[in-house]
């Protein structure tokens, strides 16, 4: 299984960063090519993503679950018909103004097409580690929500 892992430095404390982590529009956000998501309760969602690569273009609707273990760790699983991917973010106070979040993250594809699926899947993933501590910083600089 194909996988992306990071270590990640958040600037603020374990409980706010959490309480972004397990904001199911934050993390539909963070997914590259996510189109819409559509909330379902509050740990299930469904997300339609969007792949182009050259020539290739697939919407993709995937059935979402995360999973959160207060105040240390968030998990979530999507599932497509032609892709799977399952992440895990594990928190680690580094003092009250700081936090790492160790990010872990694999795809499948599957099917028939799960080479080109897992080699469209890798191009969209490349950047997922940096653009993620972007806008988790971003959206950890923004006012909390009352």
């Amino acid at each position: 299984m194909p996988k992306v892992a990071a270590t990640l430095n958040a600037p603020a404390s374990i409980t706010r960063v959490f309480q972004v982590l397990t904001d199911p529009d934050f993390l539909a956000a963070t997914i590259p090519g996510v189109i819409s998501m559509q909330n379902v309760s509050p740990t299930q969602a469904v997300w339609k993503v969007e792949v182009k690569q050259g020539l290739i273009h697939r919407e993709l609707t995937f059935d979402v679950t995360h999973t959160p273990i207060p105040p240390e760790k968030v998990s979530f699983v999507a599932v497509a018909k032609e892709v799977r991917i399952e992440g895990t973010m594990q928190l680690h106070s580094k003092d009250e103004s700081h936090t790492e979040v160790a990010l872990d993250l694999n795809y499948e594809g599957q099917g028939p097409l799960r080479y080109i699926i897992n080699n469209l899947v890798a191009k969209s993933m490349k950047e997922y580690p940096t653009d993620f501590e972007s806008k988790l910083t971003a959206r950890l600089a923004a006012p909390a929500a009352g």
